[in-house]
């Protein structure tokens, strides 16, 4: 992972983000390329995420199953279960 990132990362951990002069000594002080460290100083999100090889856009999307093929699944196994229980062993 590279150090601007884990810089970021621990920046997004904190419970108190550093402003001023010790954030602009926090960027001097990492092991980044000087360009890196130039889109740190400057805040400028669109140049870091293109140097570190950044996604423009990331989605997360869930798809929840059709309700009809759910029902369809439950009543089967509601079938199976009541098969089974005529199936049990005899005293």
């Amino acid at each position: 992972m590279s150090n601007a990132i884990q810089f970021l990362e621990s920046l997004g951990a904190s419970a108190s983000i550093p402003g001023g002069a010790d954030y602009a000594t926090a960027v001097a002080a990492l092991d980044v390329e000087p360009a890196q460290r130039e889109a740190l100083l400057g805040r400028d999100v669109s140049s870091l995420a293109r140097l570190l090889d950044g996604r423009p856009a990331m989605f997360c999307m869930i798809l929840a199953p059709d309700e009809g093929k759910e029902d369809e699944a439950q009543e089967q196994q509601d079938e199976q279960t009541e098969g089974d229980e005529g199936h049990g062993e005899k005293e």
